[in-house]
């Protein structure tokens, strides 16, 4: 109705009365939080876009290793300390799946980092150790298992540089 006007809807529905005013309130307030959780999660999403990582030749070895940017590590503290946040609000409701599904890829994105981290720090370790023929001679059987991990590693930094972002190396189930 074109003669409808905002003075007819809040004398017909009396939301000039404190009553209705305060539930109106809620109602608003609670919309204006539940509209920053989903702000905010689509903006974590949108800040992980871009990250990559950083894979850079490792001396004459004829492979790379990963190099984790301050600026991933700090992305990921803090989206994780927020998703946290947002799991104890109580305007959660429309997005717990959301958020939970979020903090689960997060958690797995710190902890493939974490392993990662730990075993190239031994890799890089044992490489120029197992590289040496008289090592593998004194030591076959370590040198025969360090060289299946060896071949697994450089698989591994093989599809990380064809496919380099983080999240969907990390969550990647293959």
């Amino acid at each position: 109705d074109e003669a409808f006007t905002l003075r007819d809807a809040t004398e017909r529905m009396k939301l000039h009365e404190p009553q209705i005013m305060a539930e109106v309130q809620k109602v608003c307030d609670r919309a204006l939080k539940e509209f920053a959780i989903e702000k905010a999660l689509d903006d974590m999403v949108e800040a992980w876009a871009p990250i990559e990582f950083d894979v850079v030749a490792y001396r004459t070895t004829g492979t790379s290793v990963v190099k984790v940017s301050d600026e991933c590590n700090t992305l990921l503290d803090d989206h994780i300390v927020l998703t946290q946040q947002f799991s104890f609000s109580p305007h959660k409701g429309p997005f717990e799946t959301r958020i939970t599904d979020w903090e689960t890829k997060l958690r797995l994105v710190q902890e493939v980092l974490s392993e990662w981290l730990a075993c190239q720090r031994n890799w890089m370790y044992l490489q120029p150790i197992f590289d040496s023929e008289d090592i593998q001679r004194q030591l076959p059987a370590e040198a025969k298992r360090f060289s299946a991990v060896d071949k697994l590693w450089r698989k591994t930094i093989k599809a990380v540089t064809a496919a380099p972002h983080v999240l969907t190396f990390c969550d990647d189930d293959a």
